[in-house]
């Protein structure tokens, strides 16, 4: 993704760096007698400003695309919690009634990301991500059923030191906030997604 190009583009700008250091000690060492910049160090010195120059450029870019995210995120969870206290309905997707993918596709509609209507093919978009990666906006999936298919899934609102609380659609109290905490879904959690990455409203 562009996060991963982006810190990429940092190593290798302080990997020059350290080269046209190394280089330029190795000469200085080499001509001892000499008083004046020699012009690998002058090159060197250029390199640095100019890779710094980079460096600041990349890290701006970089909070202002985390800031985007955030918003972004903060927006899908408001729309989520629009329904909070909705009823579920197996393959619902309004106000009368939504099962937990018709409430995610409804949490994304205001945004590029464009979600399969069903759990299970939720699960194979995005990156995964660990329990300690987790962030707000992240897709939360779990096994409720008796067979291996992901058949449940939540988005990410909070992330405590081992605790992670997802809004989404349960058959028997509709759409709630619950906790990977609670014995049920401890049980049944599969896999966190992230979805939004660098993504445009």
């Amino acid at each position: 993704m562009k996060n991963k190009t982006v810190l990429s583009s940092i190593l290798l700008g302080l990997s020059v760096i350290c080269s046209s250091y190394t280089h330029a000690a190795t000469t200085d060492k080499e001509n001892p007698g000499k008083k004046k910049e020699t012009l690998v160090l002058k090159e060197s010195k250029k390199t640095d400003e100019e890779i710094r120059n980079q460096l600041d450029s990349l890290l701006e870019e970089m909070s202002t695309t985390k800031n985007a995210d955030a918003e972004l995120s903060d927006m899908v969870l408001s729309t989520a919690f629009d329904f909070e206290g909705v009823r579920y309905r197996f393959g619902g997707t309004t106000r009368s009634g939504l099962d937990c993918s018709g409430l995610v596709v409804n949490a994304f509609n205001d945004t590029s990301v464009n979600l399969p209507r069903n759990s299970s093919a939720m699960a194979k978009v995005g990156d995964k991500v660990s329990k300690n990666q987790a962030q707000k906006g992240d897709l939360i999936f779990f096994r409720t059923g008796r067979g291996p298919r992901i058949s449940h899934v939540g988005i990410v609102t909070e992330v405590l030191d081992d605790e992670i609380k997802f809004i989404h659609s349960s058959t028997t109290k509709g759409v709630i906030v619950s906790s990977t905490n609670e014995d049920y879904y401890k049980r049944r959690f599969v896999q966190i997604n992230r979805v939004l990455m660098d993504q445009n409203i």
